[in-house]
């Protein structure tokens, strides 16, 4: 649902037709974030589903030749080379080493990698409305993916992730995460100035204000996973309907 919705913002934004091409379009952002986060690089063929799923790809990226662009393939290129970061063992650096595994690279890889699905829906690169949304997108999911850090802790000790919530502690991570939140809001000054009508303003306080709402609540209790992980995932879904409404 998230990739989906960041998909059909970035095609709102550019005003592209909804037809079988942007169907296919959300249809291979879905394989993509499947494929970064619920394939087993280790052992692809191990299990029918995975077999399944290579197939899937085969078939998409044979149409993805009929109904992509090369914009939108200069995109996935993007995307799949941050999945390789982000999945990638460096041998040269150290023993299992990842980039992942350095403070807060985990993040900005996740943010921008999910917040290339706005150019990616919107075949675009140049437009305006566009680019603010990328990079708005970029450290909403970013520091996103850092509160559902707080809810993995003892995860990411096993498995040697230097975390934000590990490396400052729970509470001052949260109150890093508020002040970055409250920050994203000038995001929108380089595109429209400080104008509190301009609707990127707008659509930037609802987006901070419900993201508060979701920290408060997250410092309150860190173990729902309600609040660290599906209404947190859901500000994609909460960004798509807001730039309906806004846009």
């Amino acid at each position: 649902m998230a990739a989906s919705a960041l998909v059909a913002t970035g095609a709102w934004l550019a005003n592209v037709q909804f037809d079988e091409k942007l169907l296919f379009t959300i249809y291979l952002a879905n394989l993509g974030i499947w494929f970064l986060y619920g394939f087993d690089f280790r052992k692809p063929f191990k299990a029918g589903w995975q077999r399944l799923f290579i197939a899937q790809l085969l078939v998409a990226f044979g149409f993805s030749v009929c109904y992509l662009s090369g914009v939108q393939f200069l995109v996935l290129g993007f995307i799949f080379l941050l999945g390789l970061l982000y999945q990638a063992e460096l041998p040269l650096i150290g023993k299992g080493f990842q980039i992942k595994k350095l403070l807060v690279f985990k993040n900005l890889l996740i943010g921008i990698s999910w917040a290339a699905l706005i150019p990616f829906g919107a075949n675009d690169l140049d437009l305006a409305t566009t680019q603010f949304m990328f990079w708005f997108v970029t450290v909403q999911v970013g520091f996103g993916s850092i509160i559902r850090d707080i809810n993995d802790v003892a995860h990411d000790q096993d498995n040697g992730l230097t975390t934000l919530p590990i490396y400052l502690g729970i509470p001052k991570t949260l109150w890093v995460l508020n002040l970055v939140n409250l920050l994203s809001l000038f995001i929108c000054v380089p595109f429209v100035g400080f104008d509190p009508a301009s609707w990127m303003f707008l659509f930037s306080l609802v987006v901070i204000i419900y993201k508060a709402f979701i920290l408060m609540r997250v410092q309150q209790n860190h173990e729902q996973q309600i609040w660290t992980q599906y209404l947190n995932i859901l500000t994609c879904l909460l960004i798509f309907l807001l730039t309906c409404f806004f846009y």
